[in-house]
């Protein structure tokens, strides 16, 4: 996959065409998302029930919704709003509704172990990318589906320019070895949390409702593990060698082994689930295709369309981005050695097939990063020669 000594160019900044196609991509599948999962359904009443439900402080079977969690009016407000979007998937009587929305939520983990993994590079510091609580706030409030592929025009941007490359890939290895129990216990556990089956209705909504800041404190848990974790020497602008366990490679090779098992096996249970039911609502077409005629027939359904639309945006634009990437490192390491574009997309799209999107995506990533590993030591040498 890597390319040979001889082959290997110097990096450039990226073509502005590139660049802007790449961005004008990601704005378009946000707003096309935006439409799609709020202003369009809003526009054809099909949250007429859910807002019902709000205001009433009430399920339709009459159950009511917690109205008070932190004494702060505005955020009780919102966590209200969240815990009647989720309810209907955690405690609903629709099977494919639930099935999907804890799909989403464990594939999206890859998602948000890739944020904290760029917002962890030394030369990302104080750059928009390292503002991960910020994404996780509007992508919490939005969807994702809105605001990733925001995420990935900002990283398309950001990184257009040789300069970014030649700063080197490094993390320090303190920070990576706190990313993984931060990813475990602050997003991982909180996920799974969600869907067992608790005594009452009233603490499904309040694990709901800590559900909401899951993103967030993965961000706090990597700075609280960094203050318990023994202090590593600062880490080099060069990285070791692509097969060397040394420095943050380690870490960020079992972080992306963590993401891609626990999305396969979320993927698999998922599919597994849907093939051997008889169940119309845990149909593949009830599960995962958005219906115009389904949305309109009570909260439940179009909660499910927006939760939907949420995974193909998320997704969608997760799929561009490793395009994109792999174009970056085509341009960087030399077309020789690196797979086609086209190739790329193709394996990707299988993977995610077969093993669920975020399990790709995790995929793409731990290649990706052997690949910047590679580039950094080309880079380091060259300097050494000169």
């Amino acid at each position: 996959m890597a390319a040979s000594g001889d082959a290997f160019p110097a990096a450039t900044s990226r073509p502005r065409l590139i660049t802007s196609l790449f961005t004008l991509s990601f704005l378009a599948i946000s707003g096309v998302s935006l439409w799609l999962m709020r202003l369009e359904p809003m526009s054809k009443g099909a949250f007429a029930a859910y807002m019902a439900e709000v205001d009433a402080r009430a399920l339709p079977d009459g159950t009511p919704l917690e109205t008070r969690y932190t004494g702060i009016r505005a955020v009780d407000w919102a966590l209200t709003h969240f815990a009647a979007t989720f309810l209907p998937g955690i405690a609903g009587a629709d099977g494919g509704v639930r099935l999907q929305q804890s799909y989403l939520l464990l594939q999206f983990g890859t998602v948000v172990g890739l944020l904290a993994v760029e917002a962890s590079r030394v030369k990302n510091r104080w750059r928009v990318l390292s503002f991960t609580s910020t994404f996780a706030f509007f992508y919490q409030l939005l969807g994702g589906a809105v605001i990733c592929p925001i995420w990935f025009a900002a990283y398309t941007l950001t990184s257009a320019r040789k300069a970014y490359f030649l700063r080197g890939r490094a993390v320090s290895s303190s920070r990576a070895k706190a990313l993984v129990p931060a990813m475990v216990l602050g997003y991982i556990i909180p996920t799974l949390a969600l869907y067992v089956p608790y005594a009452d209705i009233v603490t499904t909504q309040y694990v709901i409702a800590f559900w909401q800041f899951a993103p967030m404190i993965v961000e706090l848990l990597v700075f609280l593990f960094l203050a318990l974790l023994t202090a590593s020497p600062p880490a080099s602008p060069r990285t070791p060698a692509p097969g060397s366990e040394s420095g943050d490679m380690k870490y960020l090779r079992r972080l992306y082994r963590v993401l891609f098992v626990t999305a396969a096996l979320d993927h698999i249970a998922t599919m597994g689930a849907i093939l051997t039911s008889t169940s119309p609502q845990l149909g593949l077409c009830h599960t995962f295709l958005p219906s115009w005629e389904r949305r309109m027939l009570g909260s439940s359904q179009a909660i499910h369309w927006v939760f939907q639309w949420d995974l193909y945006g998320i997704f969608g634009s997760a799929l561009v981005w490793c395009l994109h990437e792999v174009c970056d490192l085509r341009r960087l390491l030399g077309a020789r050695g690196i797979v086609r574009p086209v190739l790329a997309l193709a394996l990707v799209c299988a993977g995610a097939v077969a093993l669920g999107p975020g399990s790709a995506l995790a995929a793409m990533l731990y290649w990706r990063e052997e690949e910047l590993a590679l580039l950094d030591g080309r880079l380091n040498g060259r300097a050494k020669a000169a």
